[in-house]
């Protein structure tokens, strides 16, 4: 693995009423059935967050990459800095693989299933629990979420997904408090988002608004939930869940708008295209104030093709992943400077 020194950064903020963003608040609406489940207590559903930035970050990235590999990601990253990250095309002959690291990001671990035709490391705890998925892992077909804890691995699946192709079960977010977050493809090819008790192993489905098709993305120590929806126009935004309510996310003027993580304060990171096709990271700081209210930064890598943002920490520290001119995936990690 290899890390390579800053780039340049550039930033747009802007408020959601200047483009017109939508807030849908929903309790109860269409969308893959179930009932959302929230693991904070009610007293906890308004907190206003006291440490987010309200306006734009000034960062300085670093480039997280395996030497080897010419697709890179760092998908997530906790309250202490530490990441996880994958590498590798995920094709029979460039499996994916995956890898934890601490900063300066100069040792990495390799953590792969054994026997698995691939690994992919989604997210990570502070309390050294680290959730994603594995493709086929020993004799067992499909796809299935894991948990390593304290070195253990555990492999879950959702009695209620489909079968071959449909055998789908990711785990992409994970809390201190042992909740999880992730999908399930249904027998019907739809993907289901699913809030994971990894104490008693129950899943409860969530039910975004509008939603054709759904995935649960992140998870904060509050039980806050962020996520991305797929629509019938076949267009994709993300919501926002915070004890029962759901909040549509549209990056103003976006064409689609992917949600990946969500820190304490309830900021939110994610990726959306504009109207040029052109990908973008953004971050989002209170996403359930009302459009004066809510601030949108993008965040984008000098020179890159495309940029990702897929978590955020409670010191407004970022992961993600960008391409460059020449089609090469990297892996990134972004400080607030100081």
């Amino acid at each position: 693995m290899k890390v390579t020194s800053y780039f340049k950064t550039f930033f747009i903020a802007s408020s959601a009423s200047a483009l017109g963003v939508s807030i849908l608040v929903l309790s109860a609406c269409s969308g893959p059935a179930g009932s959302p489940l929230s693991a904070v207590p009610a007293a906890s559903q308004h907190v206003t967050p006291a440490r987010a930035t309200p306006s734009p970050i000034p960062f300085k990235f670093l480039t997280v990459d395996d030497p080897n590999s010419d697709t890179n990601e760092v998908t997530g990253i906790n309250q202490r800095g530490k990441i996880v990250g994958t590498y590798g095309a995920g094709s029979a002959s460039n499996i994916a693989q995956s890898y934890t690291s601490e900063p300066p990001y100069t040792k990495f671990r390799g953590m792969n299933y054994p026997g698995a035709d691939g690994t992919a490391a989604t997210s990570l705890s502070s309390n050294r629990i680290i959730a994603g998925y594995v493709i086929n892992p020993n004799q067992l077909n499909g796809v299935w979420a894991f948990v390593r804890s304290n070195g253990l691995w555990s492999l879950l699946k959702d009695r209620k997904q489909g079968e071959g192709d449909y055998a789908v079960t990711k785990v992409l977010g994970v809390n201190d408090s042992e909740y999880a977050v992730g999908y399930y493809t249904n027998g019907s090819g739809v993907q289901i988002p699913f809030e994971l008790n990894l104490v008693t192993e129950n899943f409860t489905n969530l039910q975004p608004p509008q939603a054709k098709s759904a995935e649960a993305t992140g998870i904060n120590g509050k039980g806050n939930m962020c996520g991305i929806e797929m629509l019938d126009d076949g267009s994709t935004e993300g919501f926002y869940l915070q004890y029962g309510t759901y909040y549509t996310l549209k990056y103003p003027g976006a064409v689609n708008t992917w949600a990946w993580g969500i820190n304490f304060d309830n900021q939110i990171a994610g990726q959306y295209q504009d109207a040029a096709g052109t990908l973008h990271g953004f971050i989002l700081t209170y996403p359930t104030a009302g459009s004066a209210s809510r601030v949108w930064q993008s965040v984008d890598i000098s020179d890159a093709v495309s940029t990702k943002l897929t978590g955020i920490n409670n010191h407004e520290w970022i992961s993600g992943s960008y391409v460059d001119a020449t089609g090469n995936t990297h892996g990134l990690v972004g400080m607030p400077k100081s």
